[in-house]
């Protein structure tokens, strides 16, 4: 048995109460012993890294981050910054900054994390209401999905911030999520809006659009909310999370062009978030609208096989875990 923490934030409504850690066994891939460690509206989304966990938070009408150590028995708060007047969808670590995207308020904001405090760094601002949806690492240059201008801006992280080129795309394509491979000559997003999954040949700045592929089952006519994207170890494997279909989309991936293995059922309703387990056999998926969590073993193949186990997280979205490699 190998037991790790994880972390996963809440979406604001009565039934979500604030961030909850769970334990998961990367053997088994088994969950268990939930419990609510940051009582706080609205903090669905959730990033750790070397005993720092950052989550959205708000409070009397303001709206930033949370940051809390883990270190310890039981996590601890340390300090919150207010700085936003909606609460960011999306958090991440690089280099020992924290970065948050907002999709209302339209910008980027990027904190250092010192003796427990945050401290702004750079306020990287777009324009309201422009959707900024993640931050995505290339290098020396930052890549920001900004779901309804339809558009990928890209900026140099080592020329303060100053924007360096843009991915255009359809009007209501609504571009969200993507990831490179590990070399960075490739990089896979998905669009929320038209429910595509894109893929990219890169060489430094320069992004050749290869491949544009469906997302959702043939026989789903509904609203697709495509979410989540997430790479495999190997790089063989693309999971897409298809929230308005409860399902889950997989890619055989490293070929001339990504290949559909299948579409799986998440288990629950509106999977907003989908994590890879370290080891490559387990696959974690949040089903916001079932309150749910789920376990999911992975096939030699890569293809999602049966559920393994789950826990109850109301309103759950976006989740972390506690490794050294997140």
């Amino acid at each position: 048995m190998a037991l790790i923490y994880g972390y996963v934030g809440t979406y604001t409504s009565p039934e979500a109460p604030g961030t909850y850690r769970f334990r998961l066994d990367t053997q088994s891939g088994a969950l268990d012993a939930p419990e609510l460690i940051y009582p706080q509206t609205n903090t669905k989304y959730a990033a750790w890294s070397q005993g720092l966990l950052a989550t959205v938070t708000e409070k009397d009408g303001a709206a930033g981050v949370a940051l809390l150590s883990t270190a310890g028995a039981e996590p601890s708060l340390l300090d919150t910054q207010l700085l936003e007047k909606t609460t960011a969808c999306f958090l991440t670590w690089q280099d020992g900054l924290l970065y948050s995207a907002n999709y209302h308020d339209g910008h980027v904001l990027i904190y250092t994390a010192k003796d427990g405090r945050l401290s702004l760094a750079h306020r990287l601002y777009v324009e309201d209401e422009s959707g900024c949806h993640q931050v995505i690492f290339h290098g020396r240059w930052l890549l920001v999905p900004c779901l309804r201008r339809d558009q990928v801006l890209l900026f140099d992280r080592e020329e303060e911030f100053r924007q360096v080129g843009v991915l255009e795309f359809p009007a209501g394509t609504g571009p969200r999520h993507g990831v490179f491979t590990k070399d960075h000559r490739r990089f896979y997003l998905v669009s929320e809006t038209s429910n595509q999954l894109f893929t990219y040949r890169v060489d430094g700045l320069s992004f050749t659009l290869e491949d544009v592929q469906p997302i959702l089952p043939p026989d789903f006519s509904g609203k697709g909310d495509t979410a989540a994207i997430r790479l495999s170890e190997d790089e063989r494997t693309l999971y897409i999370s298809i929230r308005g279909a409860g399902a889950i989309a997989v890619f055989r991936v490293g070929g001339e062009r990504p290949a559909l293995l299948q579409h799986v059922s998440s288990q629950g309703k509106e999977p907003w978030d989908l994590l890879l387990v370290p080891g490559g056999k387990f696959l974690l998926a949040a089903n916001r609208k079932s309150d749910e969590i789920v376990s999911f073993a992975l096939e030699a193949d890569g293809t999602v096989g049966p559920r393994v186990g789950s826990i109850a997280v109301p309103q759950c979205v976006g989740m972390t875990l506690e490794t050294p490699s997140l």
